[in-house]
């Protein structure tokens, strides 16, 4: 569940960074949001992968 809502974060950041009507340019907006948006993935990608990990643990120990 959080997974997802750190998910959608992202790509509401992403988003945004992508049609604001800011008059930087995009590179230079990428260099500041670039840094929160990777961060959330890789929140995202970790709470995933201690999902599937805990799911393997609780099978291995049901089938044992």
């Amino acid at each position: 569940m959080i997974h997802r809502l750190i998910g959608m974060w992202v790509l509401r950041r992403a988003y945004r960074l992508l049609t604001a009507g800011d008059g930087r340019p995009l590179q230079a907006r990428l260099t500041r949001e670039a840094k929160r948006i990777i961060v959330g993935a890789a929140i995202t990608l970790a709470l995933i992968v201690g999902a599937v990990i805990a799911l393997i643990v609780i099978l291995v120990a049901l089938a044992t």
